[in-house]
């Protein structure tokens, strides 16, 4: 379920992300990253990885984007930057300063997307990724599903 809080965050990075894009590719500037970040535990991250992650590695968009898995055993690991790779830990240090990191921790599966060195968006679970991150990530990449 969607807190009020981020749907409109997330709403507000759909409409600055498109712009973000185009400019980005006119400058010739490297592809998005798309991290997602989930834990051995967690059902949710399971259900990521044995039934989206497959449909989204086949689609064409997934050319479009560099693409990194954080997937630690626990919850707790998730939250340190030792589970992280080194080039992405300041991902973890800006989720873990921010008001959607203090309120939602280690909550599982959580996608970033990257544009230009920066978090442009995040989305947690399945359905956001269904319904938020995935026609996102069309928009940003100018692909079709």
């Amino acid at each position: 379920m969607f807190k009020r809080r981020s749907v409109i965050a997330g709403g507000l990075s759909l409409v600055a992300a498109p712009m973000v894009a185009r400019t980005a590719a006119a400058q010739g500037v490297k592809k998005p990253i798309l991290v997602f970040a989930g834990d051995e535990t967690s059902e949710a991250s399971k259900v990521w990885r044995t039934q989206w992650e497959p449909l989204f590695k086949q689609a064409p968009v997934f050319q479009k984007v560099d693409y990194r898995v954080v997937f630690p055993k626990t919850p707790a690991l998730l939250l340190k930057p030792e589970s992280w790779p080194s080039d992405l830990r300041w991902v973890l240090d800006a989720f873990l300063m921010s008001q959607v990191g203090v309120e939602q921790g280690a909550e599982t599966p959580r996608f970033f997307l990257v544009q230009n060195g920066q978090i442009t968006f995040t989305a947690v679970g399945n359905n956001a990724w269904r319904d938020v991150m995935w026609p996102t990530l069309l928009d940003v990449t100018n692909s079709k599903p």
